[in-house]
């Protein structure tokens, strides 16, 4: 405001001073015309010249004025429009976002009326007549944005959840893996695809899908991006053992190559663990058994491990016992105790009662406790609890989300002894 006013008041301070520099120059000016003279001094003509000039410039701007007082009018028609507009398009979004399908297919009439924005509006409608149910309208929208490039994956994406309303997954794989085409690098369509090939038990299928996601994770900072990694992995884990499943019977050697892979991503993954050196033992390659074998026990102490170990390693009860003993000091701290307590189950069971009571009273003395509650395949999702792994959990029907380990001092919120 202060800077408006001194370059005001420098204007007139300099219109002044022209003037005054002009009434102080002698000089007059003579003009003849149709027999008339007249006479003036030269600063009222340089005068004159100036108003008439200003005159001028004012009546020109007036009548730019008038003439496009029109368009004005008419942008300013289209711009209240287009403002009443995307708040319908807003407020229609919102009604879709908190589940009211009226609200929204109101708001979405309204925008599509005021709106020329084909894709904006209709996306809008699309959702409110997805969210009222009536999937024949929703449908018509995303197939209709399918031959444009920019929106075609929102509308194989539209689709896709469409067909999982429709519980039609043989649809809704269709449509998920048009979208990852369109998009390599979509977490959502690669995320659906997994799915939908996992429920159908395509376990090679779901893999490149698999892959897609981890590869994007990987570049995410969340707070929960850890947790979702590990899913992943053992996503990953569990589908190269599945497939190694299938394979054992028909081809043999596929399916170590398989159980390998799943070993390499997780060494500890007990199934895995545990078919490949049944098949090691039966092939009488002894010393692989026992490399894979020693390598999972260490990560996770089990029987099942522990009892393959003393024929992967040939000894007799004495020789087993020191053996395993010997693996102690390379378990993991959280792992010990749960360690000592079996093998000295182990030495208990093979008769050898006095190294058991060393075993058990060193067992106690770490921690100063008892014996931990058995681990169990732990629900990462529902938290249930389970004696056998699989594929699925039983609970909550979600894949590869069961990991072993000892209770975390909650309850359960479903036990299943199987």
């Amino acid at each position: 405001m202060f800077k408006k006013l001194l370059i005001l008041f420098t204007v007139v301070i300099a219109a002044a001073a022209t003037a005054s520099w002009l009434a102080s120059q002698p000089g007059a000016m003579q003009i003849e015309w149709l027999g008339w003279r007249m006479e003036l001094p030269t600063s009222l003509a340089v005068a004159l010249f100036v108003i008439f000039a200003l005159i001028l410039v004012f009546f020109d701007r007036l009548l730019r004025a008038i003439r496009a007082m029109p368009r004005w009018l008419g942008r300013r028609l289209r711009q209240r429009r287009d403002d009443a507009g995307h708040r319908a398009l807003t407020l229609g979004l919102m009604a879709v976002s908190a589940g009211e399908p009226a609200e929204a297919r109101k708001h979405a009439s309204r925008a599509e009326r005021l709106l020329k924005e084909p894709k904006l509006t209709g996306l809008l409608v699309a959702q409110a007549a997805h969210l009222a149910g009536d999937h024949q309208a929703a449908r018509r929208y995303f197939t209709s944005i399918l031959d444009d490039r920019e929106t075609a994956f929102l509308g194989h994406i539209g689709l896709l959840r469409l067909a999982l309303d429709d519980h039609d997954p043989v649809k809704a794989r269709q449509s998920a893996k048009a979208a990852l085409a369109l998009k390599p690098n979509s977490v959502l369509a690669a995320d659906h695809l997994f799915k939908l090939e996992t429920g159908r038990k395509d376990w090679n299928a779901a893999l490149p899908a698999l892959d897609v996601m981890a590869r994007q994770q990987k570049k995410t900072k969340s707070k929960t991006a850890p947790d979702r990694l590990a899913l992943i992995t053992r996503q990953a884990c569990a589908l190269h053992f599945l497939k190694a499943s299938e394979l054992q019977e028909s081809d043999r050697k596929s399916a170590d190559k398989e159980l390998l892979t799943a070993l390499k991503i997780d060494p500890g993954f007990l199934p895995a663990v545990t078919m490949l050196a049944d098949h090691y033992l039966d092939d009488k390659a002894h010393g692989r058994a026992a490399k894979i074998l020693e390598t999972a026990f260490k990560i996770h102490p089990h029987d099942s491990i522990a009892t393959r170990l003393k024929i992967a390693w040939k000894s007799n009860d004495g020789q087993f016992i020191a053996k395993l003993s010997k693996l102690l000091a390379q378990i993991e701290s959280s792992q010990q105790k749960a360690a000592y307590f079996l093998v000295a189950g182990q030495a208990r069971d093979a008769g050898l009662d006095g190294e058991a009571e060393r075993l058990f009273s060193a067992a106690r003395d770490l921690d100063g406790g008892e014996e931990d509650t058995p681990s169990r395949w732990h629900c990462t999702s529902c938290k249930s609890r389970h004696d056998d792994w699989q594929a699925f959990c039983p609970a909550c029907d979600e894949f590869a989300t069961l990991v072993w380990q000892r209770p975390a001092g909650t309850s359960p919120l479903i036990t299943h002894d199987s």
